[in-house]
């Protein structure tokens, strides 16, 4: 699958679930929307940040775009990391959902748009490059963290190495917090 066809599906995905956080009544239907957004982007800005940015950034002359969206990742994880810890019955909730929203969509606009990172990469590499990225990064789903770390190393070779026993201490963490909730109806929200 071509790398920018899976970025932009990740992107539609994430955009419909904050259209479902909109039209959600509950504080537990918002929690189980807001851990599915946390653990989709999560992933997709690890995908990013360990394949693609680097392979963009490889060609480009000028690598300040590049630099800038791994910059707007960093301030997504911290309000991710904010969300996961945060009740969604506190009163603030709402706000710093729409806030992460509104600043992922910002970042989506500049990544899509039409001088964006992603118009770029179809100038600087091949159709059987972006094919080829794009399948190692769909493989490299099931082996990056799915929960937000903003302190964590975002670029090569760090990243990388890191990325396995932190996706598998993630998938640990989020099978628990799941028993736990559906186990303890207070710790739902």
């Amino acid at each position: 699958m071509n790398a920018i066809s899976l970025l932009t599906q990740d992107h539609r995905n994430v955009e419909q679930l904050f259209t479902r956080f909109e039209q959600a009544e509950s504080a537990e239907e918002k929690r189980s929307i807001t851990d599915k957004v946390i653990e989709q982007l999560s992933v997709h800005a690890e995908i990013e940040e360990q394949f693609f940015y680097p392979a963009v950034a490889a060609k480009l002359e000028e690598r300040g775009e590049v630099l800038e969206a791994v910059e707007e990742h960093h301030l997504a994880k911290v309000a991710l990391w904010e969300l996961e810890r945060l009740p969604s019955s506190a009163p603030n909730f709402d706000a710093k959902f729409t806030v992460m929203k509104e600043n992922i969509l910002h970042h989506v606009s500049e990544e899509e748009g039409a001088d964006g990172i992603f118009q770029r990469a179809r100038k600087v590499l091949k159709a059987n490059e972006l094919d080829d990225l794009g399948d190692r990064m769909q493989r490299a789903r099931v082996s990056v963290p799915s929960r937000p770390h903003p302190l964590a190393p975002p670029t090569p070779p760090l990243n990388r190495l890191l990325g396995l026993p932190v996706s598998i201490l993630d998938r640990a963490v989020t099978t628990t917090k799941g028993l736990v909730r559906a186990t303890v109806p207070a710790l739902r929200r």
